[in-house]
């Protein structure tokens, strides 16, 4: 029975410690986008070439020299962006985007990791009773894993995808996903 335990004990530790590693990574490579400057940040989230951003600059010049109005500064900039094709994000502060999507992308792929580690718990169920209802959380398992990849900021941006303008509701289907996933791996290392 003690040996049990430490067994058990020494697994939580491992999947905590590989859950920790996961959330550090997954901060550093959200870091890397947010602790750039709001115009890089800019640039990289819409996809803007060099010559689009200078024109931007430029529009903005002529309105701190007071050459044009606030006005005029909004409606050429959305004129240049159809023009281009990108939808520009509604009026909200990069700060607040920036945390949202910080802390979806650090839930989300610490979610990935989470529903792999039960994949594996599950296959390995599976592969000692051949039953029927390990088989069934297996194929679950796999469904919140498309769900988890899908829904993950980096997979997003690897496809050239850009979301922007949910504010906490970025990140709150995940943090849910995140607690149901927590329950579902306490039960499964009982």
């Amino acid at each position: 029975m003690n040996r049990e335990m430490n067994s058990r004990d020494r697994k939580v530790v491992f999947i905590t410690l590989v859950l920790l590693a996961v959330a550090i990574l997954a901060i550093m490579g959200s870091l890397a986008t947010t602790g750039a400057t709001p115009e890089r940040q800019i640039k990289r989230r819409w996809g803007l070439t060099e010559n689009q951003m200078s024109e931007i600059r430029q529009l903005v010049e002529r309105y701190r020299r007071g050459e044009i109005s606030l006005a005029n500064l909004e409606s050429e900039m959305l004129s240049n962006f159809r023009e281009w094709g990108i939808i520009p994000p509604p009026n909200i502060p990069i700060p607040d985007i920036e945390l949202f999507y910080t802390a979806k992308s650090v839930i989300s792929t610490v979610n990935v990791a989470l529903v792999s580690i039960l994949l594996l718990i599950y296959l390995d169920v599976y592969r000692k009773t051949k039953a029927q209802f390990a088989l069934g959380l297996i194929i679950f398992s796999l469904v919140l894993l498309f769900y988890t990849l899908s829904s993950n900021p980096f997979m997003q941006m690897l496809f050239g995808f850009r979301a922007f303008g949910l504010g906490p509701f970025a990140m709150l289907p995940d943090a849910f996903t995140f607690v149901a996933l927590i329950i579902l791996l306490y039960l499964s290392l009982k």
